[in-house]
């Protein structure tokens, strides 16, 4: 099953990276368009934020960075529905672990589609606690992130692919 859902996912990020060079095939890829370089500041300040909370122990920072009726797809199927759900799952988390993760994240490609959506894949990586011993949980991800009305960038849908 772990096989197939990663030969979806990257069917999926293939899928998307083909159908953006169709709409636009004389942009090449050192050219990014201002849209792009827009979301791209919007994701890379989010995963600073992102940090940022991990390292403070706030839930209330990393909960922020979703959209109202955002989603959390957890490593063993479960999906965690609405911002309010997302911060109770946080502070469980973050409370188990204690303050003082550190916290990863590499971008390793954006992709826009349209005007409000865009679809980031990277890696991330934790270094934490467990029983006062260090642990490390690793992996790669894809953050699907929507344009607010506002005008701002949230997290839409948040799946973490863990290397199991």
């Amino acid at each position: 099953m772990k096989i197939f859902l990663l030969a979806l996912f990257a069917n999926l990020i293939l899928s998307f990276s083909v159908a953006a060079q169709m709409e636009n095939p004389t942009k090449t890829k050192s050219e990014p368009s201002n849209a792009l370089a827009e979301v791209r500041r919007a994701i890379d300040k989010g995963n600073a934020q992102w940090i940022e909370a991990w390292e403070k122990g706030d839930p209330t920072m990393t909960t922020a960075l979703f959209a109202e009726d955002g989603k959390f797809l957890q490593s063993g199927g479960k999906i965690i529905k609405g911002r309010q759900q997302i911060l109770e799952w946080q502070k469980g988390f973050m409370n188990a672990i204690g303050k003082g993760a550190k916290a990863g994240i590499k971008t390793l490609n954006v992709w826009l589609d349209g005007d409000d959506t865009a679809y980031e894949v990277g890696k991330y990586r934790y270094d934490y606690q467990d029983d006062g011993k260090p642990a490390v949980a690793e992996g790669k991800y894809v953050v699907i992130w929507k344009k607010q009305k506002d005008g701002s960038w949230k997290v839409f849908m948040d799946m973490g692919v863990p290397q199991d």
